[in-house]
This record gives structure tokens, C-alpha cells and sequence, in this order.
């Protein structure tokens, strides 16, 4: 488990160089496909999640950060702090996306925890 959330991390490894905030957001974005994956016990759940993040995220809305090469319909601009706004790295260095995804993550972990109590 260990190596493939290092492995997840390095396959977005511009998140180094956008500074402690987007690391932490795609480790916690890890954990929380993680908790998803074990909670569905498939692994078509995070593959979805993922799709749609990057799908609606940065194609739709222009508001994730992929290749240069990617194209949008739209160029959602959040401006502001850049702890709320993200920054540079839009929405995936904002401490927003933080708090989601580790309330998503437990809720996910609280309901395996649940289910798996009351079999």
C-alpha cells in the first residue's frame, strides 16, 4: 500500500515544485480513493472518481492543473488568497480541496467500518 500511494505521488510530481499544499492534496486525494476502493471493493469506483476530476475538473472547467497540452471549455479563474484559491495550481493547491477530501475520505472509512460491523 505503502509504494503504490509513493508511486501515485511521483506520476504527479509537478505537485513538488507547487510547494506543501498540492502534495498534500494528491496524498490525500490517494487516501481517499483508497478508502473508496475498499469500501466499493472494485476498483471502477476510484477509476470514475478520477475520471470525473480531471474530466469536469480540467476539461469542462479549466480549474485543475494537467499538461499544458489538455484543452477546456472553460477557464475557471478563482482569485483571491492563494490558500483558498489554490494559486498558480488552481483548485488542486487549494486548501479546500484539503478539508474534502479528508471529510470525504472519512465518511468513506467511517461507512466501511459500519457495514463491515454489522455482518
Amino acid at each position: 500500500m505503502r509504494q503504490e500511494r509513493n508511486q501515485r505521488i511521483f506520476a504527479h510530481g509537478g505537485a513538488f515544485e507547487a510547494g506543501i499544499l498540492p502534495v498534500l492534496n494528491v496524498i490525500t486525494m490517494s487516501l481517499f480513493v483508497t478508502a473508496v476502493l475498499e469500501y466499493t471493493e472494485s476498483l471502477v469506483a476510484p477509476i470514475v472518481i478520477h475520471f470525473l476530476w480531471n474530466g469536469v475538473g480540467a476539461i469542462i472547467l479549466g480549474g485543475v492543473s494537467l499538461a499544458e497540452d489538455y484543452p477546456h471549455l472553460f477557464n475557471m479563474v478563482i482569485s483571491g488568497n492563494s490558500i483558498l484559491s489554490g494559486g498558480s495550481c488552481k483548485i488542486e493547491g487549494s486548501i479546500v480541496v484539503l478539508f474534502m477530501n479528508l471529510i470525504l475520505m472519512f465518511g468513506f472509512v467511517m461507512a466501511k467500518k459500519k457495514r463491515d460491523k454489522n455482518l
